[in-house]
């Protein structure tokens, strides 16, 4: 049997998420060896593109992807690029029968979400989104016992999310504070958690009802460093009501100042109820908690506890689960946690059916959002073993 060579990916985007997760895998000193090569970069800035070749001795190219993979031919593109270039870049290499992993969000609009999900389906390629808060320790265990039936059908989720105020105000410094680069944080920061309430209910969002803000950062707010820029448009805090097909109801707030950074969740169900929290950040001087706890409450029983360790690792160490489970041959049921193109886009959708909705206070229905997006299971990549849906 002939033996199989690794995967050769190109990188777009030499920032600090490519810094910190994705450039690592590669080389002498990988965190994760064995993931294949790397060969080639590609990034609009040349001193970002400098600092990469001179640790690793790849091709450069510059912010337009399509002379990467039309010279180097990858199989599979990381985009780790600001997210309004994703929906072109993963357009062009789906194109050219490249594999694509993109960081989140997939696109930056429900219609660039649907354009790409319609690209896939033309492509011998496939796609996954980087949604990395699926494969935390303490979501994967909520996954497990809502799908076991810990609390029976699940009828309403209450999901608050906050940021501590050095992360919210970031938001607002960063080429993010501009919604046409972004979608403002119901998409860009908001769609980890979207994906993962539509992941834990298992089932699709079909109408949204919200309400946006700007309370904590303006021009005039008072600065650690300089002040806000002018041309930031984006809000602040986030709440939004969210249908699901099947009939239930999540709640979803989102503060960008907080004392803590993390969030608290509440999912009622037929048969009982499941709480947790995730501490992402404590309060200043509060030593960080070792283990997370899951309560179950069932009606008519005992409440009982499942207790998770907290791992090391950026993201609580979701982000090596993730590049085990996206990057490697995984075994079918970690493979089965990716998320796929119509994943993201329906993540994409609710952040915008959300800008909608606090625009002119009208119930949003998702699909009209997404027209023609549809899911049913399809042959995979060569390097996964999940299919994408199309």
């Amino acid at each position: 049997m002939a033996e199989t060579r690794p995967p050769r990916f190109a990188l777009s985007g030499a920032g600090k998420r490519a810094w910190k997760t994705y450039l690592p895998l590669f080389g002498p000193d990988a965190y994760a060896p064995g993931i294949g090569t790397l060969v080639a970069v590609a990034d609009d800035t040349p001193e970002r593109l400098a600092a990469v070749t001179a640790r690793w001795n790849v091709p450069a190219f510059g912010g337009d992807i399509r002379p990467l993979l039309d010279e180097v031919r990858p199989d599979v593109l990381i985009v780790t690029a600001p997210d309004h270039v994703h929906a072109e870049q993963i357009r062009a290499a789906l194109s050219a029968g490249v594999d694509v992993l993109t960081e989140k969000p997939m696109t930056v609009s429900a219609a660039q979400a649907a354009a790409v999900v319609a690209a896939e389906r033309r492509s011998p390629a496939s796609l996954r989104v980087a949604h990395n808060m699926r494969y935390l320790n303490l979501h994967q265990t909520v996954k497990r016992l809502l799908d076991q039936g810990a609390i029976g059908q699940p009828v309403q989720a209450h999901l608050a999310y906050r940021l501590r105020p050095g992360h919210g105000r970031s938001y607002f410094m960063r080429w993010h504070r501009r919604a046409a680069a972004s979608g403002g944080l119901q998409i860009t920061k908001s769609c980890h958690h979207f994906d993962l309430l539509n992941w834990w209910l298992g089932d699709r969002p079909q109408e949204v009802t919200g309400w946006t803000r700007r309370v904590h950062y303006s021009p005039d707010t008072p600065a650690e460093d300089r002040r806000i820029p002018a041309d930031a448009d984006i809000d602040d805090v986030l709440a939004a009501v969210i249908r699901y097909s099947g009939g239930a109801v999540a709640h979803y707030s989102l503060s960008a100042r907080s004392p803590w950074e993390g969030h608290t969740l509440t999912v009622l169900g037929t048969e009982g109820e499941l709480t947790t929290r995730y501490e992402v950040a404590p309060p200043d001087g509060t030593p960080p908690a070792e283990r997370y706890a899951v309560e179950v409450s069932p009606l008519g029983g005992a409440p009982h506890t499942h207790r998770i360790p907290v791992e090391s690792g950026t993201h609580s160490g979701a982000d090596a689960r993730m590049i085990d489970a996206l990057l490697r041959r995984a075994t079918p049921q970690r493979a089965s946690q990716a998320a796929t193109a119509v994943d993201g886009a329906y993540a994409v959708a609710v952040g915008e059916a959300l800008t909608r909705s606090a625009a002119d206070g009208t119930v949003v229905a998702v699909d009209e959002l997404l027209p023609g997006v549809r899911t049913c299971a399809h042959a995979g990549p060569a390097w996964a073993t999940t299919g994408k849906e199309s």
